[in-house]
């Protein structure tokens, strides 16, 4: 009759598993008894293609193994090491190139308390990966940056498009109508996007609808053309309003990787926001939604220089599942904030500031908008964060502090 070991027993029951510190210990014996192991390997010290030819394994997991032993850092160490099964090769293969018995007996009960951590307390791989990912900056970075590219991997699957960014750049200026609320010119959509899937109806909802076919605009007509901008051809859109926004579908069936085109609104709302702070709105600023999958997100805010004085934006990320969009006002949405390792960045007034290597033109495009309005970019102050695979779905908000009243004074 088989036995149950202690810590399966106990994570069977429900009581505390592993603690942080017994992972960090586990960490720091597999790379301390791995790094004897490989100096006890002919060709000392080794590089991954040499060595991988002298075990006669996988150079891949040969690669993975001298970076993890190479990490400072144990948990960085832990979760960059390869899987217990390719570890037992890798000491089976030194025994056979003459590494004493006792050393590899050694190695190998560490290589068994690593696998038992996995099955008994975690289940999975990826479970223990999760559970170690906030101990160190780089750790979160990289686990957070694949998890994402999964979910970006079986989205666009699912919905049958992707895209290479997606741009949401808004500006911010003092608007001409009222002193006290704020003109919001935005440009926002996708740059390289492609269909996947011919089965699959797309659409895309971006800003207000313009004024109407009875002053002779047609709804799909942005306030500046952009498209002697793009990289790529123009998407085939069919339009039409829907609770009081623009709705496009993507048409055409053309399929394959230079079947690629470029899809960017523009509006303009001078009384797009209030200016100043008031009851239970003591935050402005502005709030993205990827409709698409998309390998990079860039979302800038161009503020001018009469608003949100001294203020820095706080990145908040909404998971909005059933509650809808998230107001950063509203505490109650608290609990439908996630942590992200991305932060917002101040960039200087240098003249390359608008230089964006996925949108060549993007300089360009903003002149074009900013001469439509009378607005000069000098005037400006930016704001970006640059994520990649942005989860589809999450909302994505850069939320500044307004200043108070000055009528309340």
């Amino acid at each position: 009759m088989g036995t149950t070991s202690t810590a399966h027993q106990k994570a069977s029951r429900g009581e505390p598993s592993v603690a942080v510190d017994d992972l960090r210990e586990l960490a720091e014996s597999l790379v301390s008894s791995l790094q004897g192991l490989l100096k006890m390997v002919p060709g000392a010290p080794h590089k991954p293609t040499p060595l991988a030819r002298e075990l006669r394994l996988n150079r891949v997991i040969v690669s993975r193994l001298l970076g993890a032993v190479s990490r400072p850092d144990p948990f960085e160490a832990l979760q960059q090491m390869p899987g217990p099964d390719s570890l037992r090769a890798v000491a089976r293969a030194a025994a056979v190139l003459g590494v004493p018995r006792v050393k590899v007996r050694k190695v190998e009960a560490v290589i068994d308390r690593f696998s038992a951590v996995i099955r008994d307390h975690f289940g999975t791989r990826g479970a223990l990966n999760a559970a170690i990912s906030a101990q160190s900056t780089d750790n979160q970075k990289r686990f957070e940056l694949g998890s994402r590219y999964h979910v970006y991997k079986g989205m666009r699957q699912i919905l049958g498009v992707e895209a290479e960014t997606w741009l949401t750049s808004m500006l911010f200026s003092p608007s001409p109508e009222s002193s006290d609320t704020v003109a919001l010119t935005t440009i926002h959509g996708a740059v390289g996007m492609r269909r996947l899937r011919p089965d699959v109806q797309m659409y895309f909802t971006f800003g207000e609808p313009s004024r109407g076919e009875a002053e002779g605009v047609t709804l799909s007509r942005s306030p500046a053309a952009l498209t002697e901008f793009y990289t790529h051809e123009p998407a085939q859109l069919e339009t039409h309003v829907s609770g009081g926004q623009l709705v496009h579908r993507l048409v055409g069936a053309e399929l394959g990787k230079h079947a690629v085109a470029d899809m960017l609104a523009v509006s303009r709302n001078t009384r797009g926001s209030r200016r100043f702070a008031a009851p239970g709105r003591a935050l402005g600023g502005l709030a993205v939604t990827v409709d698409i999958p998309v390998k990079t997100l860039v979302c800038d805010a161009i503020i001018h220089e009469d608003l949100f004085p001294d203020a820095d934006p706080e990145l908040l990320v909404y998971k909005l599942g059933a509650h809808g969009p998230a107001n950063p006002n509203d505490a109650a949405r608290d609990i439908d904030r996630l942590t992200v390792p991305e932060t917002i960045e101040h960039l200087p007034n240098h003249p390359d500031r608008f230089e964006l290597p996925e949108i060549p033109n993007y300089e360009r495009m903003l002149a074009r908008v900013c001469a439509q309005d009378g607005l000069d970019l000098d005037a400006f102050r930016v704001y970006r964060l640059r994520m990649a695979y942005p989860v589809h779905g999450f909302q994505f908000t850069m939320a500044f502090e307004a200043p108070p009243d000055p009528a309340d004074a």
